[in-house]
């Protein structure tokens, strides 16, 4: 199969190349487009106003690769259109360094990107892990993630539909598969730190995240809390019910 790999955290990210050397060792082919930079909570956004340039990379795992001077959004779209050479079974967006969970699936890069593609194509799997993962914990999630894009590319989902995995730590000691649910809709409680340069200009950074209110029951957040790995179906009208039938278990 042919998988397009796409993230928002860029290219150089390790999550990202561990995915790539997944797929690849399970004998798929991959083509990665993504962000030349860092370019987190770009959600949906794409340049409109002045050309998007591409640079060809050199890239672990990927038949070609290509770092693009734009948005998350801007890789799939250039991906899909223009830079792969042969049509694609699934594009996978991630793997993202933290959670994409609950009302950041909104602002998320990652899940922008597939959503786009999802637009472009039917449907899109979007995978986050939490940020402190080990390199053998992330190959882990990354060797799950090659069996449900596999089972993916040929599930009836409905329109549009982006499937959107989370991975706690130690994940596989809890459940046999993602629990499938709808997202928190729980407030985060960030704030700005207040500042003045020298030349005595007012100026403001967002502080870093300190948590969310108390998620509902039976949210992604909240199964999050308690170590479950989680999928939710994000379409265009919201999250979508499903029996989880697509998604492989660990033990078989």
């Amino acid at each position: 199969m042919h998988f397009l790999l796409v993230n928002d955290d860029g290219i150089q990210s390790s999550f990202l190349r561990i995915l790539a050397e997944e797929l690849t060792r399970s004998g798929h082919e991959v083509t990665v487009s993504a962000p030349a930079a860092q370019q987190s909570a770009k959600s949906h956004a794409f340049t409109i106003q002045q050309p998007v340039i591409v640079h060809r990379a050199s890239f672990p795992g990927a038949a070609q690769a290509w770092a693009v001077e734009g948005t998350p959004v801007d890789s799939v779209r250039l991906g899909l259109m223009e830079l792969c050479d042969r049509p694609v079974d699934l594009v996978l967006s991630g793997i993202n360094c933290g959670y994409n969970a609950g009302l950041s699936t909104f602002v998320s890069g990652t899940i922008g990107a597939a959503r786009e593609a999802a637009f472009q194509t039917g449907k899109a799997l979007a995978l986050s892990a939490e940020e402190t993962m080990t390199e053998a914990e992330v190959r882990s999630a990354a060797a799950y993630s090659v069996r449900l894009a596999e089972n993916m590319a040929s599930a009836v989902l409905p329109s549009k539909c982006v499937c959107s995995i989370n991975y706690p730590r130690h994940w596989e000691g809890q459940c046999s598969k993602p629990i499938v649910c709808e997202i928190s809709h729980a407030m985060y409680l960030d704030r700005y730190e207040r500042r003045v340069s020298p030349r005595g200009d007012e100026y403001y950074w967002l502080a870093p995240y300190t948590g969310t209110e108390v998620p509902a029951p039976d949210t992604d957040l909240h199964h999050l809390s308690r170590g479950f790995a989680t999928c939710s179906l994000l379409t265009p009208d919201g999250t979508a019910r499903s029996d989880g039938s697509f998604l492989p278990d660990l033990q078989q």
